[in-house]
């Protein structure tokens, strides 16, 4: 694998083999956004090019070479990826960069440690850290990947070169699923629509059946009527009680009102992430006013930001349902 085989995020690619033919690597560089959207993948890349063994790799990993077989591996001496334990990354793990970093690289020109989910940093290991940029070293590079930077110190922050990784356009995603997996192309495009930009999600989606879910949420949706309080009531209870199951549905929710606006206003039905519910989707869009389905769209928002907050979420999810416009 190499830069060529990422799907995306092809000015941050740029950005890093500008670098890498300039020989300007910073000591620190923190890449966030969304999960699962390809931040990892490209670290693992960055580190290969960067200790690749073929001169003429153009800035780029052969992939074939010693030093990118074992970064691929996980087995490389001088590559090392830190990952939370349990639900934090604690002072014990930084303690160990820290311990590392005073030797000599075995094998490699730079010596790169990769934090995952570096926004678990407890307190104490924040600051460990804070230290350790404090004082950088030419011969190690710290790369930190992140879903929430903004629990993050600023002081961290300042000092690493922040790449912020935006959300994958859908038919990149849908290409990926089509090229690596055999994938048609109209499930494709469902599971880039719900994915929210990002290729991970798209996959769990995939395993999850999120389809089947999607017809049975749909054929509910159908028959919910705002003056009958059963099956409204009933209507909220399908959504679940798991936080990943009812995330799951106030996206679909979210993608479906969506739909109809951008049907109500621009006809256009190639622009739809539920082309495959084509005739659902203009029946609401002709049902329901542009007013009704931005209010529908921020009460599903609002609904999700509720429940994140881990407050009660049978009755967030019936107060949504008693609000929206059928």
């Amino acid at each position: 694998m190499s830069f060529h085989d990422i799907y995306g995020h092809e000015k941050k690619i740029e950005i890093i083999q500008k670098a890498l033919a300039q020989q300007r690597i910073g000591h620190a560089y923190l890449f966030s956004g969304i999960p699962a959207v390809g931040k990892k993948t490209l670290a693992k890349e960055f580190v290969k090019a960067l200790n690749c063994g073929k001169e003429d790799a153009l800035h780029d990993s052969c992939g074939e070479c010693s030093s990118c077989r074992k970064i691929q591996r996980g087995i490389h001496p001088d590559v090392f990826f830190v990952e939370a334990d349990g639900q934090f990354i604690r002072i014990d793990a930084i303690r160990e960069i820290q311990e590392q970093m005073k030797c000599k690289p075995l094998e490699a020109r730079r010596r790169v440690f990769v934090i995952d989910d570096a926004d678990k940093m407890n307190d104490q290991a924040a600051n460990a850290l804070l230290k350790i940029l404090e004082e950088p070293s030419p011969s190690n590079i710290l790369i930190l990947v992140a879903a929430r930077p903004y629990s993050m110190p600023a002081t961290i922050i300042s000092r690493c070169q922040h790449m912020r990784f935006n959300p994958l356009r859908f038919d990149t995603v849908a290409k990926f699923l089509v090229d690596r997996t055999g994938m048609d192309n109209q499930r494709a495009l469902l599971l880039a629509g719900l994915s929210g930009g990002s290729i991970g999600r798209a996959m769990e989606l995939n395993e999850d059946d999120i389809v089947a879910y999607r017809t049975e949420l749909l054929k509910l949706l159908s028959i919910t009527r705002r003056n009958d309080p059963f099956s409204l009531i009933n209507f909220a209870s399908f959504l679940g009680q798991g936080k990943k199951e009812i995330k799951q549905g106030l996206n679909i929710l979210s993608t479906i009102f969506r739909d109809a606006l951008v049907l109500k206003e621009t006809q256009k039905n190639e622009m739809l992430v539920n082309q495959d519910n084509f005739s659902f989707i203009s029946t609401q869009a002709a049902r329901l006013s542009g007013g009704q389905i931005l209010q529908n769209i921020a009460l599903v928002e609002r609904a999700g930001d509720i429940i994140e907050q881990n407050v009660n979420k049978s009755l967030t999810l019936e107060t949504m349902a008693f609000k929206l416009n059928y």
